[in-house]
């Protein structure tokens, strides 16, 4: 189970309020998680972001375009040139709309729904 927990003050949150800031002092809230339980979790399901589910705030229903399960491409020369064993890269570029932005989208508009907003502004370049 994941929690809130304020960085400020330490209260937690297990039940996830509408907003950022902390009820009790006004400061930043973070995820908390039970890293033991993750261990023993695994992560099953369909090569996507949403197999992640354990470490992601609680949906009712996923709305998704395939976002998610990008690969990795191993990048020899850059290691070799940084003097760094492993470097890769992230093809994001295989997402719906070729973003990484995509992931945080399909988290935000199942939350809207779960939430009954009737719309969401959202500011990219």
């Amino acid at each position: 189970m994941t929690l809130l927990k304020c960085t400020n003050c330490g209260e937690k949150f297990s039940d996830t309020p509408h907003s950022y800031r902390c009820q009790k002092c006004g400061g930043l809230l973070e995820y908390s998680y039970d890293y033991d339980k993750l261990k023993t979790s695994g992560f099953a399901g369909a090569f996507s972001f949403w197999r992640f589910k354990p470490l992601l705030p609680e949906v009712k229903s996923a709305v998704s375009l395939g976002e998610g399960g990008t690969p990795l491409h191993r990048a020899r020369r850059l290691a070799k040139d940084t003097g760094l064993s492993h470097v890769y890269f992230k093809d994001e570029t295989r997402n719906p709309t070729n973003s990484f932005r995509d992931r945080c989208a399909s988290l935000l508009v199942s939350n809207a729904l779960d939430l009954n907003y009737k719309g969401i502004v959202c500011a990219t370049n």
